[in-house]
């Protein structure tokens, strides 16, 4: 069951491989500037090594050092006044008529049956 499982496996992932290849020869027998999915992936790649300024700036503002600010400063600083978003007479009526609809529409039960 182990060997059938891994010739699966090795199948799909030929296959993935075959897909891929024809993409990227469709693409560039069509002259698309992109290339194709393997072509951007190899790219990408490439790019860990030697990343754009624009890359760079975004890898130093991700590196930057956290805030710490606790739980109730961040709560209070983003306390809203005025109404709640719900409102709980609302909410009760709303259910109420949802209760109302679903029992009629359930057959009764036969008492004693």
């Amino acid at each position: 069951m182990v060997v059938l499982i891994g010739i699966v496996v090795s199948l799909v992932v030929a296959a993935a491989v075959l897909v891929l290849a024809g993409a990227e020869a469709a693409a560039d027998a069509r002259g698309d500037s992109r290339g194709g999915p393997w072509r951007t992936f190899r790219d990408g790649w490439r790019a860990r090594r030697h990343p754009d300024p624009a890359q760079r700036a975004a890898a130093v503002a991700a590196s930057a050092d956290p805030v710490d600010v606790s739980l109730q400063e961040l709560l209070s600083a983003n306390v809203e006044q005025g109404d709640a978003y719900l409102q709980v007479d609302d909410l009760s009526a709303a259910l109420e008529r949802a209760a109302r609809r679903a029992g009629s529409a359930l057959p009764r039960q036969q008492r004693g049956a």
